[in-house]
């Protein structure tokens, strides 16, 4: 049988087991390219499809391939020939460093600079440089998809290719408590900290998951203050600063703001702009310069989510036998509808009373009362912290006559009070961020 007539077989089956669309969109530019005992290896045409079907359907294949000829093969997608990849530093890397667990993507010469990012950039590669001596610890923080990882695990790749003789080692929050509780239970705890404590680079990620979490607090603290005793680096990452995590212990505060705190913020238009152009290119993806420019202007949520608007127009593209070159705005506005951002109105003083009384079912002239009952007079402070905190250029005073109050000294009060609430209670966060976004426009 040739090797053709095997994939074919398979792809035979698989029509019968996934949509039609799915099925057209990813499986028609297949080519089976290596066939050994135990895998497949099958050609696809650029990195975004191999990835994809790599993580939604290799298991899958691998099944129909156990139905057909009674042989569970494993079953890789690559968008290279396997002769292609032989002298790609990052792939051999990660093959002769299966422990390191970084990204190969996630390199500073794949990194994007711009305004938002470019300080906490300048940090991480002089971290990168001169590991364990400058910022210790380094502290990137920034809402979800704005490249946190990508610098951290950058960092990571810069160290070991200018020496080999560093214990690099990336993981979790999540993953080191995991460990942690599988070291209790199998009496290995000592093993666990020595593995720990012996590493020369620690990446760790998401370290905001340890709210709430004595133990792993309690183990993560000794473990920091091993390796900076030892003046080795640590690299953390967090959704918000230290101070800003709820339930973690003041003496790991007070650590990780020992080093640097760098922010990542969202991109502007013209880093947008570039990560887009960057990105297609790295994966062969034509778009015109307008095509590029809509979707900077409309999908400014993060990084992610331009990186996604990519993958829908390339199965977009594919599934109707078409060149992206050839995708005009309308059909854009058609793939991207539910990510595309909501132009934020312009936010007034009535904007933000409006929508603070109808969040807690009080009455403007409830909300404008001079009493002092919780039930009003709590909704009016958060008014006022939130006039000054989304509307440029006003001042205090402005804020306290708006609502009737005889000083801005009312004002002040209320937004140290509703801040110190912020920090101190997730549940209030949670509601002030609710309420930004609705009085942003951003939700209904």
């Amino acid at each position: 049988m040739l090797d053709q007539d095997l994939w074919q077989n398979i792809l035979d089956q698989l029509e019968f087991k996934i949509a039609e669309s799915s099925f057209k969109t990813w499986f028609t530019n297949t080519l089976l390219v290596e066939v050994n005992n135990d895998s497949l290896t099958i050609k696809v045409p650029n990195k975004f499809t191999s990835e994809y079907l790599n993580k939604n359907y290799s298991e899958l294949v691998s099944e129909v391939t156990d139905s057909i000829y009674k042989k569970k093969y494993e079953i890789r997608f690559i968008h290279n020939l396997p002769y292609q990849n032989e002298d790609n530093p990052k792939k051999a890397f990660m093959e002769q460093n299966p422990d390191i667990r970084l990204n190969q993507k996630y390199t500073f010469a794949d990194f994007v600079v711009g305004k938002s990012n470019n300080f906490a950039h300048s940090a991480a590669l002089a971290v990168a440089e001169s590991p364990g001596t400058t910022y210790n610890p380094l502290f990137l923080y920034g809402e979800s998809g704005m490249g946190k990882t990508h610098l951290m695990q950058a960092i990571g790749h810069y160290v070991h290719g200018s020496t080999n003789k560093y214990n690099i080692f990336y993981i979790t929050t999540e993953q080191f408590t995991n460990m942690m509780i599988e070291s209790i239970r199998t009496n290995t705890t000592q093993q666990f900290r020595n593995k720990f404590r012996n590493i020369d680079l620690l990446l760790v990620d998401d370290i905001h998951f340890l709210s709430k979490k004595e133990g792993s607090q309690e183990e993560f603290f000794h473990t920091f203050n091993a390796l900076y005793e030892n003046k080795k680096q640590i690299v953390i990452t967090s959704d918000r600063p230290p101070k800003e995590i709820g339930d973690l212990e003041k003496r790991l505060i007070t650590r990780f703001e020992w080093g640097l705190l760098a922010d990542l913020k969202n991109p502007d238009f013209e880093t947008r702009v570039a990560i887009l152009k960057k990105k297609a290119a790295t994966e062969n993806i034509l778009l015109t310069d307008e095509v590029i420019e809509f979707i900077s202007d409309n999908v400014s949520s993060n990084i992610r989510a331009l990186e996604g608007s990519l993958i829908r127009i390339l199965a977009y593209s594919s599934y109707n036998n078409m060149n992206p070159e050839n995708i005009d705005i309308p059909i854009i506005q058609d793939i991207l509808s539910d990510i595309i951002t909501v132009k934020a109105q312009e936010i007034t003083m009535d904007t933000v009373f409006q929508k603070v009384c109808k969040y807690y079912n009080i009455t403007p002239s409830q909300m404008l009362d001079k009493s002092r009952k919780h039930i009003f007079a709590f909704p009016r402070q958060v008014a006022m912290y939130l006039s000054d905190l989304l509307i440029p250029n006003i001042s205090l005073k402005d804020i306290a006559a708006y609502y009737r109050r005889n000083d801005h000294t009312t004002a002040i009060h209320a937004k140290k009070m509703i801040e110190k609430k912020f920090h101190e209670d997730n549940n209030f966060r949670i509601q002030i961020e609710q309420l930004i976004k609705e009085i942003k426009g951003l939700i209904q």
